[in-house]
């Protein structure tokens, strides 16, 4: 094989796996508008799909998301404007929910609800936020995140 052909070969390999999770994901097209932003949701979903083979960080990541939701969020656990829900993607009961946020691997969601229409954003920054080795920067923009979906700041 060429040194051309080679070179192609490696790129398409290592362009491959991006273009396809690009083109899998969904992503919203509406515009939306800062004010919009800035206002509370009725009811905030935190979403967090897995598949039934987990690595450490997976597991890790739910652990921490789940801790930060009852440490800081208890009150909106209660009154159900806010909700944490776990999927195992590998699991029949979970596919209708898993098509609604498009989640094809492990994810984590939020669904800021307004007046009944469902704003989803895929969190997929969680991973680089160091969910093992840097707890606290984990720990403080998840909780950032579900602040500003609840409370629009």
């Amino acid at each position: 094989m060429s040194v051309r052909k080679m070179i192609c070969v490696l790129l398409y390999l290592s362009l491959a796996p991006g273009l396809l999770y690009a083109c899998a994901t969904p992503v919203s097209t509406a515009p939306v508008a800062s004010a919009q932003l800035l206002r509370p949701s009725d009811k905030v979903e935190l979403v967090y799909f897995h598949r039934s083979h987990r690595c450490e960080a997976c597991i890790f990541a739910e652990q921490r998301i789940g801790y930060i939701v009852n440490t800081f969020f208890g009150d909106e656990l209660q009154s159900s404007k806010l909700t944490f829900e776990v999927y195992d993607l590998g699991d029949k009961k979970s596919a209708a929910t898993a098509s609604k946020y498009g989640a094809i691997g492990t994810q984590l969601f939020i669904n800021a609800i307004d007046d009944g229409v469902d704003h989803i954003r895929h969190i997929y920054e969680i991973w680089y936020w160091g969910c093992i080795d840097n707890e606290s920067v984990f720990n403080e923009t998840v909780k950032n995140i579900i602040q500003k979906a609840l409370y629009g700041r």
